[in-house]
């Protein structure tokens, strides 16, 4: 028992150890512009304007799927994040002297982030609306554009504004936006699907799934450039005098609202977001034949972040999921029911919530990045599943074979590494195999905070070509090239270990 109870601490100090070096080790190599990212408390009031100028880096939360406000193309063989609220970004960065540092990750996720602490500032093409003002403060507004509707260009004279719309037809918009609350106040008439993406909401409008999109006028514009099965007309909806897009901060920091008010002031009066626009024109898909093997970069890359995700969520959900089935097997209770409420915790939570709140919660106080965040939460939930599996295989060994190995002098561990683990491997391999090619999909869940991985790339194409269908397909065609190939492999080291043994 002595020596049972001695291994089994021993262990989980190990484990502990590995994920708390997990942190530094992964947090700054997150993304190159998230290498800053190592402050993420809040500040007290009118001091986080004084805290970015030490810092030299303000952060800005955007989400990169709304061109042409924000969108990823290619420099340099990376991801780089442009648009018109990417280069008001640059200006306001500039005029405080200091540098930009762009945070990707889901709309929905960026005021909880920013109440959290994690950036510094939104500009996601995000509108003023009484419910957001109770928990943030927002900038003048830097562009006030009109909400406009897409549509299929067959139903042109079909619809006109936001009336068209009657019971049998469906609108679209985007999860916790304004447009989503405009179509709640203005159309409740019509059906609503809310998406988290416009380009979903895209593809659902090209496969007749809904009838138009609520959207600003200015996406609207480009897409129908983009497409030309793609129109739009005026949604015929009021706008207020605070209705625009707004860069919104911290509650209580006037010093950096005024800053930043004073930026906004100067867009406005030498209408740089038309010239923004202009220059951006280029990188956007207008109308012509999409070559998509010059898309290629954005899905190795997504490749290769998959591959790096999994990896290390099956190494080290080894590790933790062998120690949590040792203490779960253990005679001692306190193990037994640590490990116990661990593994049905993480097995009765989504992994997406996980991912979020290591982000967003333990991220904000300890400085993690995304990719580390979301390495440890992957990582946790991979080591509760395999510990249920590893103890099942352990425990299809019969007891005799433990008693034969003690009663002949070895070790608990030794005979744990010689004589149990080899005989459950069998048992062991195919749940195994199974958990390592879920991982390779379930790594999908990181995309919601911003880390690139290949479902993040996917959204990236779709947003750059306005193509909703096109990328999913090639995504799909990747992931199944993925887990076939581990699927074989996994397949013949079975076969191997069932004539071995």
């Amino acid at each position: 028992m002595k020596e049972r109870s001695h291994w089994l601490k021993w262990s989980l100090k190990a484990c502990l150890a590995l994920l708390i070096l997990m942190a530094p080790v992964f947090g700054p190599k997150a993304s190159p512009v998230q290498a800053s990212q190592t402050q993420t408390s809040t500040v007290g009031d009118d001091q986080l304007l004084k805290e970015i100028k030490e810092r030299g880096v303000i952060r800005m939360g955007v989400n990169p799927h709304y061109p042409p406000f924000e969108f990823l193309t290619r420099e340099n063989g990376q991801n780089k994040t442009v648009g018109v609220d990417v280069s008001l970004g640059e200006k306001i960065a500039e005029d405080l002297g200091v540098k930009l540092e762009v945070v990707n990750m889901e709309f929905t996720s960026l005021m909880s982030s920013l109440e959290a602490g994690n950036i510094d500032m939104i500009i996601s093409g995000m509108t003023y609306t009484e419910e957001r003002d109770k928990s943030v403060d927002f900038s003048d507004p830097y562009e006030n554009d009109r909400q406009a509707i897409m549509f299929r260009k067959e139903d042109e004279g079909k619809i006109k504004d936001k009336d068209s719309f009657t019971e049998q037809m469906t609108i679209g918009v985007q999860q916790a936006t304004y447009q989503e609350d405009l179509a709640k106040e203005f159309m409740p008439q019509a059906k609503m699907l809310t998406m988290q993406r416009v380009p979903d909401l895209l593809g659902a409008l090209t496969t007749k799934q809904i009838d138009g999109i609520l959207v600003d006028e200015l996406v609207s514009y480009s897409h129908a450039n983009a497409q030309a099965d793609i129109s739009y007309v005026d949604a015929g909806l009021p706008s207020g005098e605070k209705d625009g897009k707004a860069v919104v901060i911290p509650e209580r920091q006037p010093s950096l609202q005024k800053a930043i008010n004073q930026s906004v002031a100067e867009v406005k009066d030498q209408n740089l977001v038309e010239k923004w626009t202009d220059e951006l024109a280029p990188l956007l898909i207008e109308g012509e034949s999409i070559n998509w093997l010059s898309y290629w970069p954005f899905y190795w890359d997504g490749i290769k972040l998959t591959l790096l995700i999994s990896a290390v969520a099956i190494i080290c959900g080894l590790i933790l999921g062998s120690i949590l089935a040792l203490m779960r097997l253990s005679n001692l209770a306190l193990m037994n029911s640590l490990a116990s409420a661990y593994v049905e915790f993480l097995r009765g939570t989504p992994l997406m919530i996980q991912v979020l709140f290591i982000f967003l919660g333990i991220g904000g106080l300890l400085g993690i990045g995304p990719l580390a965040a979301g390495l440890i939460a992957v990582s946790l939930n991979s080591g509760a599943y395999i510990c249920e599996i590893i103890r099942g295989g352990l425990q299809s060994v019969p007891k005799g074979q433990m008693e034969a190995a003690r009663s002949l002098g070895l070790s608990y561990g030794t005979t744990m590494k010689k004589v149990i683990f080899p005989q459950s491997l069998r048992a062991i391999w195919p749940s195994l195999g199974n958990e390592f090619i879920t991982l390779i999909k379930e790594s999908s869940i990181v995309s919601t905070i911003g880390v690139a991985e290949l479902t993040f790339q996917t959204r990236a194409v779709t947003s750059q070509t306005y193509q909703g269908i096109i990328p999913l397909f090639i995504s799909m065609l990747v992931y199944f090239i993925l887990t076939f190939a581990l699927s074989k492999l996994l397949n013949y080291y079975e076969k191997k270990m069932q004539a071995k043994y």
